[in-house]
């Protein structure tokens, strides 16, 4: 499965012929791995990455309450 994986990050083709030996079940989970994969830019799961670090290094904020 290297060689799969290989030639589908250097866009190289014939890479589906690598996975002829390889079992129903297995060939899902990569379909289904990739789709989540190419998906996840469109989501608002992208805000994980996107958060500003600067929120982990501020000061405290001193709250009060009105009373």
């Amino acid at each position: 499965l290297v060689g799969w994986a290989q030639s589908i990050v250097t866009f190289r083709g014939g890479s589906s012929e690598m996975l002829n030996g390889v079992a129903f079940v297995f060939r899902l989970h990569l379909v289904l791995g990739m789709t989540i994969f190419l998906l996840f830019p469109f989501t608002r799961l992208v805000h994980v990455w996107s958060a500003p670090f600067e929120y982990f290094t501020r000061r405290y904020q001193i709250v009060r309450s009105r009373r």
